[in-house]
């Protein structure tokens, strides 16, 4: 895959995935970290494509972790110590 295919799946899930099923949101999921998968494989050749990389993962992570809240697979916060219910 290509750094303009990336992009142009990564642009495709971002107007899609809200209005998605569940189902397919899973399958935007699975796309995403296919997306990942290829943008840690490459090697860039020049600073611009280094940076456009990495503007493409920190966009592909952003939005799986959004999807992920979503589908409610995201862990919870950490709940601080002073929070923590001791009494029993």
């Amino acid at each position: 895959m290509t750094l303009a295919e990336i992009k142009e799946k990564l642009a495709q899930i971002s107007e899609v995935w809200r209005s998605d099923t569940t189902s397919e949101q899973g399958v935007d999921l699975v796309g995403l970290d296919d997306c990942l998968a290829e943008l840690e494989e490459m090697e860039p050749e020049t600073a611009a494509e280094d940076e456009a990389i990495e503007e493409l993962r920190g966009r592909s992570e952003i939005l799986m972790d959004e999807i992920e809240i979503m589908l409610g697979l995201e862990p919870p916060g950490i709940i601080p110590p002073e929070d923590y219910d001791t009494e029993t």
